[in-house]
Parts: C-alpha cells; structure tokens; sequence
C-alpha cells in the first residue's frame, strides 16, 4: 500500500540560489593558459543558441537622475553636515527599511531603490551604486545563514547572502601603523542572528555573483540557454568559480552534451575546495549514462566524506528517495541530522518515509522530533495535526 502524508516538503531560503550552493569563494592559484582554454571553448558547443543581451557592471549599477538627485540632496542636507559621510548613505538605506520587502528577484540598483525590494544582492547592488555616486569606498563579505537552502523538485538552493562594508572616508589611521581593519558600518541586509563570516570577496567576486545568480534562476526554469550564457559571464569575473562551472556541466547534461558535462564536472572536482556537490552531480550523470559500477565507485566516496554543511547529505537524501532507495534515504538525511539536528525537515522527511514503509511507530517519533525543532507557528500547527493524524491511526 502505497502510503503518503500528502503534503509536498518545500523549503525556504535566500536567494544565492538554485542546482548548486553557492560556496565561499576560494582562493585559487591563477588557472594555466590551457585551463582558460578549456573553459573559453565551452561557448563553442552550438547548443545554446545566440548570445542574449547581457547588462555589464555599469548598467548594474545606474541609478535614474531623478534617484541620483534625491540622494545627493539627501547627502548634501546641511541638517547633516555633522554626520560622517559612510553614516549618512547608511542613514538613507534605513529611510527604506520599514518598506523594504524581500524578494527573491535579484534586481538592478535603480529597480530595488524605486520597487523598494529585492533580496540581499539586489541590496548590496544598491549600496553599491550608492557609495559610487558619492565616492565612498565599499568592501563585501559572504556570509552563511543556517538553515537557508530551498528544494525545487529536484533542484536544491544553498542559499548564502553578502553583506556590504561602508569605510570611514575620513580615517587616515597614524603613519607608518598597518591596521588590520578600518573603521566603517558593516550592513547586514535581513539579519537573523544566526548568520557567520565566510570570506571577503573582492568586486569581481561580487559581480561574477550576480551572473551566477540569473543563471541559477535561470536553471530553475529550465531555461539552459540564458543559464549558459550568464554562467559563461560570470566566467570573466572569476575563471576558475567551481560554482559557475558546475551550472555549466548541469546545464550540458541537460541538453545531452554529456562529454562536455563531464569534462566540466572533472574540471570542477580538480578546482573545488568543497568537492561535495560536483561529486553528487557527476555521480548523477554517470548513473543516468548507465556507468552503473563508476557511479557506485564514486557514491562509495561521496559516503566516505565528513563535510561540515548539512544540506548536501539532505539532497543525496532526496535524490536516494526519487530512486526508491528508502533506507539509503533514512541513512543520508541523518547524516544531515548528525550535522545540523534542528533541521525539523529532516525529521519531517524520515517521518513521511517510515509512514510509507508502514512503520507508524518511527513516524510518529520522528514527526515528535520535527515538532519539537520548528519556530513558525503555522508550520508546528501543520505538523500537530499531521501527528494527531498519525496517532489516531495507531491508536485504532
């Protein structure tokens, strides 16, 4: 009998998102002149049609004169003239806050200051056109969130978000001292709390993050064509991002070019620091080319792997689960537990599979533990009454 709790697991997070997490960026030794190469030749494959209008980092970051006006009036209030200038454009982003709303668009600088929404990029984006219009100096900052991630049927969102840095135009710092920090305003975009430092990114980091990101929309939709060619964008900015890369072997494998796709993932595996999320993919594309003992070889070594981030065992969790693959499910998402215990929809997702596998007693453990874990009201009501379902069925 063919069991269910009916309801679809769907899980929310920034953006920074889509067939891959957004990892920190690594810092890398600058590829050889045939690893470029290699990369630069993927735009020759023919499968991804004519080259889409791409907006460059200028147009990015243009603001409407009517906006550049009112912020430079704003700036310029003598009310202020007391007010260093990194405050003040700090000062301007709060007039917006209590209209902000979040949104998973990544949207242009001008777009988010007249929509007054976006998601976290969107607003560094904004800050970012902002401290050129008056010369300030601006540095960005990864930033990991847990728990962020989103699954889309079988796309898994990682979802990281950047914070900007606005320097203190003023400080000169005493001769001769080295500082290993400036004084300036660290804007965090949607605090919760619970975020940590990853890395500092550089502006090419952060706009090959952009690209990235439409790509991963782009992915999302099942449109390869813009995601190739935004992937390929982000390219310039960072050569070697094995996160841009491993879009483009999905991509590939999505149209069939498996030999490309597979050139990619290797590529990707041999530049990674955090292998994880290449590996499960080119484990993806050999089961599905019918390489059926490589792709055991390779899951042998996936399972071998100590990783700090739960997420990935949670989508190994869910790709165990599509296969029918039940108990290696249960395994990978407590693994993911064994990383991160609160993650109330693990524990949910054990719950539906000992449901299915009729084993009513574990459910209801499991679906305990989930209740016991989640903060949003309506998600404990959900869950309550999913238990009270369960407990009525065993008691009866």
């Amino acid at each position: 009998m063919n069991r269910t709790f009916q309801t679809p697991l769907r899980f929310l997070g920034f953006l920074l998102i889509s067939t891959f997490c957004l990892q920190a960026c690594t810092s890398l030794e600058p590829p050889n002149s045939e690893e470029i190469t290699f990369t630069l030749t993927v735009e020759n494959t023919g499968y991804f049609g004519a080259r889409p209008e791409i907006l460059t980092p200028q147009e990015l970051h243009f603001l409407t004169p009517e906006q550049v006006s009112n912020f430079t009036a704003y700036m310029s209030n003598p009310a202020f003239e007391n007010i260093k200038p990194h405050q003040r454009l700090f000062n301007f982003l709060r007039t917006y806050n209590d209209q902000f709303q979040y949104e998973a668009d990544t949207l242009i600088a001008s777009q988010s200051l007249a929509l007054k929404s976006g998601n976290c990029l969107s607003l560094a984006i904004l800050t970012s056109a902002l401290a050129k219009t008056v010369d300030l100096e601006i540095d960005y900052q990864l930033m990991d969130d847990v728990p962020v991630y989103e699954l889309n049927g079988t796309i898994v969102t990682k979802g990281l978000h950047i914070r900007t840095i606005l320097y203190d135009p003023g400080f000169a710092g005493e001769p001769g001292v080295d500082y290993l920090f400036k004084p300036g305003i660290k804007i965090d975009y949607f605090p919760t709390g619970r975020s940590r430092f990853i890395a500092n990114l550089d502006e090419n980091d952060y706009l090959a993050m952009y690209y990235q990101n439409i790509a991963a929309a782009a992915i999302a939709n099942n449109d390869s064509n813009i995601a190739y060619w935004y992937a390929m964008e982000s390219l310039k900015f960072v050569p070697d991002n094995s996160n841009a890369i491993n879009m483009l072997a999905i991509i590939n494998r999505r149209v069939d070019n498996l030999e490309i796709a597979e050139q990619l993932y290797l590529y990707g595996i041999e530049l990674a620091g955090e292998k994880l999320t290449l590996l499960k993919n080119y484990r993806i594309l050999l089961s599905s080319s019918g390489r059926t003992e490589e792709a055991e070889h390779l899951q042998r070594e996936i399972d071998s792997m100590q990783d700090s981030s739960p997420f990935e065992w949670f989508q190994l969790a869910r790709n165990a689960y599509d296969e029918g693959d039940l108990s290696g499910a249960i395994r990978y998402y407590q693994r993911a537990l064994d990383l991160a215990p609160y993650l109330h929809e693990a524990h949910l997702a054990i719950a539906q599979i000992n449901y299915e596998l009729g084993n009513l007693g574990r459910a209801e453990n499991a679906l305990e533990n989930a209740i016991a874990n989640v903060n949003k009201v309506s998600t404990r009501n959900l869950y309550q009454a999913k238990l009270f379902t369960l407990t009525s069925e065993i008691t009866n």
